[in-house]
């Protein structure tokens, strides 16, 4: 995973920007009459303006509004069930002591919230990468039962990815008869997992965490907008790669069930 998670990471910003002006400044060095030394100046600018667009608010919403758009038509059907998705974990690199991260534990408070009690809950997720102690769908398990005192019935604790919690999670459902969910997952996550599922032949119908009208804080707007900004470079990098993994998926066959 972390092979993937590197691979993933050459084709986001900043990365990809950052070594076009790396690039830049070595081909400054060039002697001034290769075509190699006059590229410098017109790359250095390019990386420098493909940093900045993307750092912008008004960029990372307009990217997020493109991955809103790829939300598949809800199914009709009646959910049996409820699965929510992990979304990290954190890991004191010295105790070892692991805890469920924000969007995670944002996501099981979501479901306690949102979801009918009487429907029984599946939570997906195992280890990802290597060191990690307890499978991340322990770790919901244990804060919707210990926090919210909401029951688990199913734990998916083998998968790494999406895919996995797919096809997992749609063994473990179809074993006891279930057909159609309820979702539970970020907004921006929910277009690739809810087609996932469906892959798996299990209908989902989302119950999003969030929406896309939260594209752009109240604190981003007007000129802020085009000013850029860590959070909206960390926007754009989650976006950026929703669709890039979206395309991915079409074009894969799903995984077969992963055994831990």
């Amino acid at each position: 995973m972390e092979l993937q998670t590197a691979l993933a990471t050459l084709i986001m910003p900043p990365f990809a920007p950052l070594v076009g002006l790396l690039m830049a400044f070595v081909f400054w060095f060039f002697p001034s009459s290769t075509p190699v030394a006059k590229l410098s100046l017109p790359l250095a600018i390019l990386c420098f303006l493909t940093l900045w667009i993307c750092a912008t608010p008004v960029f990372s919403g307009w990217l997020g509004q493109r991955l809103a758009n790829l939300q598949a038509p809800v199914p009709d059907l009646e959910p049996a069930a409820v699965v929510v998705l992990g979304g990290g974990r954190y890991r004191d690199a010295g105790t070892g002591a692991e805890r469920l991260s924000a969007a995670s534990l944002e996501r099981v408070a979501w479901a306690v919230e949102q979801a009918p009690e009487k429907l029984p809950v599946l939570v997906s997720g195992g280890r990802v990468y290597t060191g990690e102690k307890v499978p991340e769908a322990d770790l919901m398990a244990d804060a919707m039962e210990n926090l919210f005192q909401r029951p688990v019935t199913w734990r998916e604790n083998c998968s790494r990815t999406t895919a996995e919690n797919a096809t997992n999670s749609a063994a473990l459902l179809h074993d006891s008869g279930v057909e159609g969910v309820l979702l539970v997952t970020h907004w921006w996550h929910m277009p690739r997992a809810a087609e996932s599922f469906a892959r798996a032949g299990i209908q989902a119908r989302p119950l999003a965490v969030g929406s896309a009208g939260e594209l752009v804080p109240r604190a981003e707007n007007g000129l802020l907008r085009w000013l850029p900004s860590a959070a909206a470079l960390m926007r754009t990098q989650v976006y950026w790669r929703e669709l890039v993994g979206d395309q991915w998926y079409r074009w894969r066959a799903l995984p077969k069930r992963r055994s831990c």
